[in-house]
Parts: structure tokens; C-alpha cells; sequence
């Protein structure tokens, strides 16, 4: 059995795990911009954010899978490239130096030292350390996160409590079509979801600890955890969305993007002392984050190419470096098609888990359909210019406009998929 205070140690060591130092810079640009219509927007990115990793972790913890078999039902082959996909996405592609461009926009740049030679060497020395502990793993690293984390967490329910109860500014109305849409789709930039699918082997070794627990507890365990830090990321993800649409007819965030605006925020709530404070957390855990993703890439690919793992640390941090040049917008530019493509099948393989669903027809087909609305919906995005016939289909699609036009068609094809199967027999 297990008891209370193991379920709120374990609730918080969970809550830890998902909360990304990195994620910050989403809640507030998102209240910034929807102004009035902050909450319907909140509450989207925290399904997506928050809700759907959870229901991922779940399903890997009832059905035993993990990223190496996750989409098997589908095809061997497809859950292989699904992996890889998953893999490049939290890793070299979009993750990895998003930590990197937000460290330095968090720490230099916004407090004005914005040379590109200084750019160069910040990025240079944060990627060298990263490098260093990636090709020798330490307990010094995990004591700064250990350190670092904690204070990070104080510093937030300072300004969560000041910028939420001791804040004078208005929330100005603004006129924003499909705030549900944004900030569901906005969700999809902490890469959680995806995230949980990779690791969910450490997470669920974490949270056991060891235990002796039958299945029934376990699960009662998992979810007790999973309210606990459903609880914890939603008051951050909500609090600092609220406190990004107060700024909104704030003249001193004028045109302020994602890391400024959390910069500006943080030095007008805490002061300047109050900002550094956060931005040494911001940065040492974006490091800590940095050094966890380059050694889950380089051992997941050491194993498929038979590529040692010193070779792919180098490679994997080099390229990093240079993508994080590029700052934080571009990488989230990049990104939105990528994770509007990978998304929707992410969420429904996360489902079609939970269910238990046994029927390879079903994963074939719910997965098929899902990810050709995502390759539309992806291409459109990234300003490929598309067939109108398509449009016109994609445009009477119900729930479209919440983001959600695959959840239909998933259904109907998934539930043909099985009676079809059922005839056959």
C-alpha cells in the first residue's frame, strides 16, 4: 500500500517532470494577445498542455507500452519512423534548442546585451557544458536542477500572487476569432504530449519507486499523482495566461513577443533583482533539460545505427547550437506544422491505448485519417498553397474550428474500421 504523504511527494515529483522551465513563455503571450477571451484559451492549452500528456502517461501505464511499440498496431515500420519522429521533435529539431534560445533571451538579450558575438558565445558555452555532462553524466548537474527547480517554483507563486490578487491593470476586450483554436493548438508548443510518450518508461519507474503495488493500486496511485500535478501545471498555466492579459493595453510590453514579454512581466511584478533571480532558474533549468534530451537522443539513436554514443552527443549538440541561433521565434515558427502533423495521431494513439482497443484495423484507419487532416492542416500553416476541392471539405468538417476537425472522421472511420472487421468474421 502506499500512503498520503507518498502521493503528495510523488504528485510534486511528477508535476516537476512535466513543468518545463522552457514553457513559461507560452501562457503569457497567449493572454497577451486573446486579452477578454484569456480563459476559454487557458483552459484549451491546459488540455493540451497538461491533460493529454497525463491520459498518455496512463495509457502507457495500463497497457505496458512504450516509444519502441507505442503505434506497433499500426505497422512495425510506422511505429519505428512514429519514434523517430518523436525523438527528432523533443530533441535536435524543435526542443533541444529552444532551451538554449530561451536561456539566452531570458538572461541577456532582454536585459540588453543583444551583439551577435555575444549570442555566439553564450550559445557556445551553454551547449560546451551541456555537451560535457552529456558525454559524462554527473550527480552535479541533477543537484543545480534539484536546487534550481525549487526556487523557480517560489519565485513563480510570487509573481502568480502578485500578478493574479495584488494587480491593479484591466483586461481590455479584444475581438479574437476562435480563442479555443489558439490556445489549443498554442498546447501543443510544450511538447508534452509527445515528451510522455518517450518517457514514460523513467516516469512510471519514478512514480513506482520500487513499490509493491497490484494493478488496482497502482492505478488509483498513478491518478491520486496525476490530479496532484493536473492541479499544480494548471494553476501556473492559468495564473500566468491571466497575468498576460492584464498586460495587454500595458504600454511598457508594447509589442512584446514570448521571452520579452515573460522578461517584462517578471521585472514589472518582482523588480530587477526579482527578474535575475528568475532568469539564473530559467537558464539552469533550461540546462538541466538540455542534458536529459541529448542523452535520451544519442542512446535511442546509438541503439538503432549502431553509432556510438560519444558521435551522436557531438552531433546532436552541434546542430542544437546552430538551430538556437536562429532565437526562439523561428523555432516556434518551424514548429507549428511540424506538431500539427504529429499532434492529432499522437492524441489519438494515446486514446485507442487508454481504450485497450485490440483491432489493427482501427489503428490503421484512425491513424490514417487523422494524419492526412494533420498533413492539410500542417501544409496550410506552413503556406503551401492547397487545392480548393480540399478546402472546401476541410472547411465543413465539424469542430474545425476548435482545432479539432480530425476527432469526426477519426471516429466514424475507427467505428467502420471494427464492423468491418466484424463482417469479415
Amino acid at each position: 500500500m502506499y500512503g498520503i504523504s507518498e502521493v503528495i511527494t510523488t504528485g510534486f515529483a511528477l508535476f516537476a517532470m512535466l513543468f518545463g522551465a522552457g514553457n513559461l513563455i507560452f501562457p503569457p503571450i497567449l493572454g497577451y494577445e486573446l486579452g477578454s477571451n484569456w480563459s476559454v484559451a487557458a483552459f484549451a492549452f491546459i488540455l493540451t498542455g497538461v491533460g493529454i500528456p497525463l491520459l498518455g502517461l496512463i495509457s502507457i501505464a495500463i497497457t505496458g507500452r512504450s516509444i519502441h511499440n507505442f503505434a506497433d498496431k499500426v505497422s512495425p515500420l510506422f511505429s519505428k519512423f512514429y519514434a523517430i519522429a518523436l525523438i527528432l521533435s523533443i530533441g535536435p529539431l524543435l526542443a533541444l534548442p529552444r532551451t538554449g534560445a530561451t536561456a539566452y533571451e531570458v538572461t541577456f538579450f532582454h536585459a540588453g546585451y543583444t551583439s551577435s558575438s555575444l549570442k555566439y558565445i553564450y550559445l557556445g558555452i551553454y551547449f560546451a557544458v551541456a555537451l560535457v555532462f552529456s558525454l559524462k553524466p554527473s550527480e552535479v548537474i541533477d543537484r543545480i536542477g534539484k536546487i534550481l527547480t525549487p526556487v523557480l517554483i517560489i519565485v513563480l507563486v510570487i509573481i502568480l500572487t502578485k500578478g493574479v490578487f495584488f494587480n491593479d491593470l484591466p483586461i481590455i476586450e479584444k475581438t479574437f476569432n476562435l480563442p479555443f483554436k489558439k490556445g489549443f493548438i498554442e498546447g501543443y508548443q510544450t511538447l508534452d504530449a509527445l515528451a510522455m510518450i518517450v518517457f514514460s518508461g523513467v516516469v512510471l519507474t519514478t512514480i513506482r519507486n520500487g513499490r509493491e503495488l497490484t494493478k488496482k493500486q497502482e492505478f488509483s496511485f498513478l491518478i491520486k499523482t496525476g490530479l496532484i500535478a493536473i492541479f499544480g501545471l494548471t494553476a501556473v498555466y492559468a495564473g500566468l495566461t491571466y497575468i498576460g492579459a492584464t498586460f495587454g493595453n500595458f504600454e511598457l510590453v508594447a509589442g512584446a513577443q514570448r521571452t520579452d514579454l515573460l522578461v517584462k512581466i517578471s521585472s514589472t511584478l518582482l523588480g530587477k533583482f526579482g527578474y535575475v533571480v528568475l532568469g539564473v532558474c530559467v537558464a539552469g533549468a533550461c540546462l538541466t533539460t538540455a542534458i536529459g534530451l541529448i542523452v535520451s537522443v544519442a542512446e535511442y539513436f546509438s541503439q538503432l545505427l549502431k553509432i556510438s554514443y560519444k558521435k551522436l552527443v557531438i552531433i546532436t549538440t552541434i546542430w542544437a547550437y546552430f538551430i538556437a541561433i536562429f532565437g526562439v521565434n523561428f523555432i516556434v515558427v518551424i514548429s507549428v506544422p511540424i506538431l500539427i502533423f504529429l499532434y492529432p495521431m499522437s492524441i489519438a494513439l494515446i486514446f485507442l491505448n487508454l481504450l485497450k482497443i485490440e483491432n489493427d484495423k482501427v489503428y490503421k484507419g484512425v491513424v490514417l485519417v487523422t494524419g492526412l487532416i494533420g498533413l492539410y492542416e500542417a501544409l496550410g500553416v506552413a503556406g503551401v498553397v492547397l487545392p480548393e476541392q480540399l478546402a472546401k471539405i476541410y472547411d465543413v468538417l465539424p469542430l474545425s474550428n476548435l482545432g479539432l476537425a480530425w476527432v469526426l472522421p477519426a471516429l466514424i472511420v475507427g467505428f467502420l474500421c471494427g464492423i468491418n472487421k466484424k463482417i469479415a468474421k
